[in-house]
Formats: structure tokens, sequence, C-alpha cells
């Protein structure tokens, strides 16, 4: 991510956070135990209490790393997800790819995550992937005004109708489009209970997620 730097034409950047986190992801899958699940994206995932919502579940890994984008979780597929060896993987991310961090379109978004899924099942064959919507954020806290230019809920949307689109011949993949279920059609915002800061989730927030990805995440458990 750019952070201060005056100068960078669209380079991604690892901060000293993310390569520690990075560090914990290894280090845990040396230890992983096989056909679990693997939550895997950004910071919303990274925050997500998966040991609260999916306590049902005894091999679960999270992968989550703050910052990330669409392209630069593709760095780190095999130490985050591949060597876990899981059942299933469940994937959130995109709206870092709009935040000046480094910017893609969301065509681009939709094609990097299909180059993770790609990986991901070219290395696990028998793999179920849950991948979840983009969530929108509230644009005036984290959207133009808040110079993230690219960062709107049209931008979010597109994102979503793009992935829909790259699941079409894709099998073992379930798309869960809560995007709907988190705006506020009248402002056109997330809903203010389900984000502090209009973009990172609220425990509501992760409260309503889980209600529509537990259910599919359980089922392909089950399978």
């Amino acid at each position: 991510m750019r952070e201060n730097m005056i100068y960078n034409p669209n380079y991604f950047q690892l901060r000293d956070y993310q390569i520690d986190t990075i560090a914990k992801i290894i280090r845990k899958n040396r230890d992983a135990k096989v056909n679990g699940v693997v939550f895997f994206g950004d910071s919303i995932t990274e925050w997500y209490d998966i040991e609260k919502y999916y306590s049902n579940i005894k091999e679960k890994y999270n992968s989550g790393i703050a910052g990330s984008t669409s392209e630069s979780l593709i760095w780190i597929c095999d130490e985050a997800v591949i060597k876990y060896k899981p059942r299933v993987m469940v994937c959130l991310v995109g709206t870092n790819d709009l935040g000046n961090t480094n910017l893609r379109s969301p065509r681009e978004i939709a094609l990097n995550v299909k180059k993770i899924i790609d990986l991901v099942k070219g290395n696990l064959p028998n793999i179920k992937i849950v991948l979840v919507s983009t969530l929108p954020c509230n644009e005036k806290l984290q959207g133009e005004a808040a110079g993230k230019l690219m960062r709107t809920n049209k931008n979010i949307k597109m994102i979503n109708s793009e992935y829909q689109e790259i699941l079409k011949d894709i099998n073992n993949v379930a798309f869960v489009n809560v995007f709907e279920q988190f705006l506020n059609k009248e402002t056109n915002n997330i809903k203010d209970e389900f984000s502090g800061d209009g973009l990172h989730l609220t425990e509501e927030g992760y409260d309503l997620l889980t209600k529509f990805v537990k259910p599919v995440v359980d089922s392909f458990m089950v399978i």
C-alpha cells in the first residue's frame, strides 16, 4: 500500500505488520491439520472471529492479511491456503484494490480472484470454495470524499457482477452475495450498524456476514 509515499505508479507495497502476519500464517501451516477450513482475504477476514462463529468446525485457520489486495493474495496463496490442505476455502477481498493501494478495475479484480481460484484448485482438486462478495462502504468516510477515488459502491457492485461472470464455468465454487444485505438503499452506503469507520465490520456486521456464509461452509464440510 502507498501510505505516505509521494510517488508510486501503482505498485503494491508490503508493510511491516503484513510481514508479521504472513510469518504467523506460515508458522501455522507447518502444524495444520488437513481437511479444515481456511479463511483468506484482507482485514475483514483477518479480524473475523472464526473461533466464535465457527466453533462447530474443529480445524479452521485465519489467513486474512490486513491491507491485502486481490493481486497480493496471489503471491502468498501457497503458504496461506495450499499448504494447509483445506477442504474449504472462504475468500473475501476487493475493497483495497479500490482504495489507492494499487488501483484495479472491477474486471481486473475479478480476474485476480479467478487466478487465486485456479491456483488453489490446481493444487487441491477436491477443494470447495466460498467466494464472498466485496462489501459496500461508506463513500463519505472511505470513498471519494476521503481521497479514495475509485472506492464507490457502484464499482464494488461491478466487482460482484464480474465475480458472477468468472464463476459460470467453475465447479465447486459458491458465490455468497451479501452486498444488498449490507447496503442502506436510501444513503447508498453500508448501514451504520454494520461498520463504525465505513469499511470494517462491527460485531453486528460479522453476525450478518456469518448468517449467510456459515450455512454454505457447513454444507461443504459434510459433503
